[in-house]
């Protein structure tokens, strides 16, 4: 676990004359970290000039020396790595850097690189040799696109001397504290740090998007960070439409969807302008879908601004939207082109957000068991949240650094589920819903007076007493389920949740109509997940008797969860 958060190196590539050897050295010094230029490096150990290296033993044999250091130095400590113009082009080299360390493409325009190189850079450097200049830089550059397109963030220099282009690589490598690639169609990466809305536009320039972009969020998240996030973008050169849905649970339908359609099209968005989900699993279901379906779909990046959304919603491709015959019944698969997870977003939050959001990281952990689930038992023993009122502040008594660990290994987890089932075919995602059945029931039930989290919360108690009844666990388990509900301030059965439900009646019937409707369900049969131990988990179905007894364990008038 501790390497996944351990330093990586700053790989810095570009076309030559960018200024890359400057800038990496001036990171170097502000990071505390060691600098190799890797032409000089080259040069050093051959005992003569890169040129000469080219007119002896040609480019083949150069491009032989550079794929030997990227190996050698990948493997090593941190450092900050300028490279040779090409070096990112070979398929290996790139792909070994984009796994082991953080990689920025500085960009200029031609013409500034013109006047970087000065008039004997075609003398001195021997792939720009030919007529035109201008012209052999401008077909160079079109030639590396795609393969530079690939690296983590993109900085346009033109206008910036190195001292801010340093300055600004120096905050984008601090902010980034991990990485997590989810190897779907497409493949894309979780992003997760603190400080990364001010790093979005360098993170989606250079990819090929076209210029417009748009950014979908609710009446609470657009306030907050919406201006933020149009900077980011503004400074990377796009074109930014903003669009603010009402916020609630209620708004996650077709209305809201046509109401985006509307603002896309006003926008002019294009087949390559790309959508961000600015905020909790509402907005991202619903622009996600509205992004899946506008123009037959449009690239997507989710910004998840709840825990909830960070650790469940926004990784996986499900988008959609709630209508009055089911919950999450209309939708489409659309897998981001990118999750940015910014974990001081959650500063924003109150305490019932953040513990909405535990909901799901608590169903990872016993979904995953072993060492994640170990984790959470000793950050809630050490540090728990029950005593705690809704309205604290979320991060009141933990830190980012707490819920790093924590929310890593749910994201772990639902990397490994979706890779081995990412449409659902399989039936080997179906895990992800431990607890989710109950708990989308008795979250349309109470018409969202129940918070998302609160409902599963529920629901895991459902599916615990469920699977003790049927033989799969013991009590002890289903004790140990309570413990952590308990610890983090959530509810463990239906009294403990009266507060938010006011003066509604439990209408167990109104439930189980709910659950019908359950995507789950097959051959008219609900299934469920069922928990052996934490890390041993199954789907099966289940008598209605059984499920109808377990349903009425937790939702009785009086508490049945002891502990």
């Amino acid at each position: 676990m501790s390497n996944c958060f351990a330093p990586r190196s700053l790989v810095i590539a570009g076309f030559m004359g960018v200024g890359k050897s400057t800038v990496g050295r001036l990171c170097a010094q502000q990071l505390g970290l060691g600098f190799v230029d890797t032409d000089a490096e080259i040069a050093r150990r051959e005992g003569m000039s890169v040129r000469q290296i080219f007119e002896r033993h040609g480019e083949p044999y150069f491009r032989e020396r550079e794929a030997a250091l990227a190996a050698e130095l990948s493997e090593g400590p941190a450092r900050v790595i300028a490279t040779g113009g090409g070096m990112v082009l070979n398929d290996a080299i790139r792909r070994r850097w984009l796994r082991s360390a953080l990689t920025v493409q500085l960009t200029a325009t031609p013409a500034a690189l013109l006047r970087r190189l000065g008039a004997n850079a075609a003398a001195e450097r021997p792939l720009l040799r030919g007529d035109d200049l201008r012209q052999r830089i401008a077909e160079l550059l079109r030639e590396r696109a795609p393969k530079y397109a690939e690296l983590h963030y993109h900085l346009d220099t033109t206008s910036l001397n190195p001292a801010e282009v340093a300055a600004q690589l120096v905050r984008l490598y601090r902010a980034e504290q991990a990485r997590i690639h989810v190897c779907v169609e497409p493949e894309y990466d979780v992003v997760i740090g603190s400080g990364l809305l001010d790093h979005l536009g360098a993170m989606l320039a250079g990819r090929g998007f076209a210029s417009t972009a748009a950014v979908v969020a609710d009446a609470h998240v657009m306030p907050l960070f919406g201006k933020r996030v149009e900077a980011s973008l503004r400074q990377a050169g796009f074109h930014v439409t903003l669009h603010t849905m009402p916020a609630g649970e209620a708004h996650k339908n077709l209305a809201s969807v046509e109401a985006i359609y509307a603002a896309f099209s006003d926008a002019g968005l294009e087949r390559r302008s790309v959508v961000i989900a600015l905020g909790g699993g509402v907005v991202g279901d619903t622009a996600g879908f509205a992004a899946a379906t506008y123009l037959r779909g449009v690239p997507l990046v989710q910004v998840p601004t709840t825990l909830l959304a960070m650790a469940d919603s926004s990784i996986g491709g499900k988008t959609g939207v709630d209508t009055p015959f089911g919950k999450n019944l209309v939708g489409a698969f659309k897998q981001p082109e990118l999750v940015v997870i910014d974990l001081e977003a959650l500063r924003t939050l109150p305490m019932r957000e953040l513990r909405s959001g535990l909901a799901e990281v608590i169903k990872a952990a016993l979904i995953a068991g072993g060492e994640p689930f170990a984790r959470l038992q000793a950050l809630l023993a050490r540090s728990p949240l029950a005593d705690l009122p809704d309205d604290a502040p979320a991060l009141a008594r933990w830190q980012v650094d707490d819920l790093m660990p924590l929310l890593h290994d749910a994201i772990q987890l639902k990397r490994r589920v979706v890779e081995a089932d990412p449409h659902e075919v399989t039936g080997a995602r179906a895990v992800l819903n431990l607890g989710h059945t109950f708990g989308h029931a008795i979250e349309a039930w109470s018409s969202f007076r129940l918070r998302h989290g609160e409902a599963i919360a529920l629901g895991l108690m459902c599916a615990a007493r469920l699977s003790e009844q049927l033989g799969h666990s013991t009590p002890s388990l289903t004790q140990t389920v309570v413990a952590l509900l308990r610890a983090v301030g959530l509810p463990v059965d239906l009294c403990q949740a009266r507060a938010y439900l006011g003066d509604l009646s439990f209408d167990t019937e109104a439930v189980w109509r709910y659950m019908q409707s359950d995507k789950k369900k097959a051959d008219r049969t609900l299934r469920f997940v069922l928990l052996r131990q934490p890390g041993d988990v199954r789907v099966e179905a289940v008598p209605e008797a059984e499920a109808r007894a377990a349903l009425s364990a937790v939702t009785s008038a009086h508490p049945t969860a002891k502990g």
